[in-house]
């Protein structure tokens, strides 16, 4: 796949008015069924939709710059959002852990390729720890109505506040993000050169934003396609050994007996270090492919922050918005 096909440089005009709108109203939708039934879909949809939307709208209002009504509109949902992905979290991790929980399950059973020969003890421990990620869902599906409730209208109220204080700013028409996307990715790239099990997490949460970004304007742009793809491996990649990992760490603490030999931290951890080295590979090959340059890798230079006329500051690294008063 040759990444270097179109230029990073080139701006493909997308429309983005109708899209910013619509996921608004949906994130809105989303809200109001995880109250009603908090299932793993809508939970993950949350949570996922909450971070989708301040990536694309801060990447938004640095490209056009804004008053200080609308900053402080973003400001505030964003304040919301970041509350909201927290009570989030547990339920959405409890689900993550108990589908790979599963899926072991059925290997250790034989079920899912007929050879494997049954581990009574690690199927004795697979249960014990569903049964304590099955309790944590439940306190967290409890805090997590709860807080919904409580701060819902808070929530709406946040949200359309933003939509209509940020219509002004938002025109129909805007460039790829296609470069913003890659440059984030460079930098990113620049900053952590050799990944391991020590920064390979931390590498995956900032590419989010990349990731994000590439996917705003897929639809209209093959370099942002293309991007969006080699993200999406390297996302899924290392979020697979980040749940075996944290999976094996909870063993270690919950379950008795998880030195033995036969138990179910070895089977994690085995899975872990595999799932692992899979990462790091896709990582490597990634980003061979989109940053090659004369045989050599080579980051672009960080963007300085961006201060619009009115005073809104947008800093790239921290990649929060700050108001000049």
């Amino acid at each position: 796949m040759n990444f270097n096909s179109l230029s990073p440089g080139e701006q493909v005009e997308i429309s983005l008015q109708p899209e910013w709108l619509r996921r608004l109203d949906a994130w809105r939708g989303l809200l109001a069924r995880c109250t009603l039934k908090p299932s793993r879909k809508n939970v993950h949809a949350l949570r996922s939709q909450t971070l989708r939307l301040r990536v694309a709208l801060q990447q938004r209002l640095q490209e056009q710059g804004a008053d200080c009504a609308a900053a402080d509109a973003f400001l505030r949902w964003n304040k919301e959002g970041k509350r909201l992905r927290r009570v989030l979290e547990p339920v959405r991790d409890a689900d993550v852990y108990m589908v790979r929980l599963s899926s072991l399950r059925s290997r250790l059973q034989g079920t899912e390729d007929g050879a494997t020969q049954p581990n009574p003890r690690c199927l004795r421990e697979i249960s014990q720890l569903e049964g304590r990620l099955k309790r944590q869902r439940q306190r967290g599906i409890g805090e997590l109505v709860a807080v919904i409730e409580d701060r819902g209208k808070r929530l709406n109220r946040s949200s359309k506040e933003l939509e209509t204080a940020l219509t002004p700013h938002m025109p129909i028409w805007v460039h790829s993000t296609a470069p913003e996307a890659l440059r984030i990715f460079a930098e990113l790239t620049g900053e952590l050169p050799n990944l391991n099990a020590g920064n390979l997490h931390e590498y995956r949460k900032r590419l989010k934003q990349a990731r994000y970004l590439a996917e705003s304007s897929a639809t209209a742009d093959p370099l942002a396609k293309r991007l969006a793809a080699a993200f999406r491996r390297i996302h899924y990649a290392a979020g697979e050994w980040h749940d075996w990992q944290e999976l094996a760490r909870k063993t270690n603490r919950i379950l008795p007996g998880h030195g033995k030999q036969d138990g179910l931290l070895r089977v994690l951890e085995a899975l872990a270090e595999k799932a692992l080295h899979r990462a790091l590979g896709q990582c490597r090959r990634c980003t061979a492919r989109l940053l090659k340059n004369g045989g050599e890798t080579r980051p672009l230079p960080p963007r300085k922050p961006v201060v619009s006329e009115t005073g809104l500051q947008f800093d790239s690294e921290s990649h929060k918005v700050r108001i000049s008063r």
